[in-house]
């Protein structure tokens, strides 16, 4: 394949990434047109699909590129990563890096009445209608999250059940027409309940890894709030730190945080 500096100092992966984020950001490649597929690149530089697959995901994180499944992989022309990547990049809907190896299935989508948590969480008053998503998402068959998500109702057909088979749901919301801005988000730990237990595959009362994080828009306002609980001998969740400062040295978050599967 064309070598980039250094190439045999570099993974093959971060060799095509190279090539393609050139041709990117050269405009080789048309804006709102797909480019060749995982198979065609694979032949053209000599390497695996996977390690096509892999270059593709690095290059949406740097935003870009957009994978849409059914679309192929399209260009951004922003070169910045998207609004809603950091967001993305977290405990929950880590797709960007992981969606090429991970399914989602949909248990329930439906209109309830808010529960006094989400109710909160969201700023409504109890008892208002919320959309209500409850997922499970799998890796080589094997269930490792469980997630509950609720919004407010006049979002709900941004996210219809179908949509959510294709896409995150943070990307719906954004297609939607919601600018995704911040979200604030806490982990702590949980024990398995029955219907939990019965869905990540696991006994009941066994400990879960626990995350809960309210989205807002530009303006502020919660958007979503979710809740997820990951089978802790499935799923690992590492940050790579960096101390700064003066005398009183801390150490900050330097890079998005990685997801790994078991």
């Amino acid at each position: 394949m064309p070598a980039a500096a250094e190439p045999s100092l570099l993974p093959r992966f971060q060799q095509v990434r190279l090539l393609l984020r050139e041709r990117l950001k050269s405009g080789h490649y048309e804006r709102g047109l797909p480019l060749p597929g995982e198979r065609q690149l694979a032949r053209e530089f000599g390497v695996a699909r996977v390690t096509v697959r892999t270059a593709l995901a690095r290059l949406q994180e740097e935003g870009l590129v957009m994978r849409m499944r059914g679309k192929g992989t399209l260009p951004t022309g922003t070169g910045e990563p998207p609004r809603h990547l950091p967001l993305r990049a977290g405990l929950l809907d880590s797709i960007v890096s992981l969606g090429e190896r991970t399914r989602v299935q949909v248990l329930d989508h439906g209109l309830v009445e808010a529960p006094s948590h989400a109710a909160e969480a969201l700023g409504l008053a109890a008892g208002e209608a919320v959309l209500r998503v409850v997922r499970i998402r799998k890796f080589k068959t094997q269930p490792f999250l469980y997630s509950e998500v609720f919004l407010p109702a006049d979002l709900a057909t941004a996210v219809q059940r179908h949509t959510l088979q294709d896409m995150p749901m943070l990307v719906a919301l954004e297609q939607h027409g919601v600018q995704v801005d911040s979200a604030e988000q806490t982990m702590g730990a949980a024990l398995a309940d029955l219907q939990v237990a019965q869905a990540l595959r696991m006994q009941a009362g066994e400990p879960l890894l626990r995350i809960a994080r309210v989205v807002c828009d530009a303006a502020g306002r919660p958007v979503q709030y979710l809740t997820g609980l990951y089978h802790p001998g499935r799923y690992e969740y590492h940050m790579r730190l960096s101390r700064v400062g003066g005398p009183t040295r801390v150490w900050i978050e330097n890079n998005r945080p990685q997801n790994g599967l078991a």
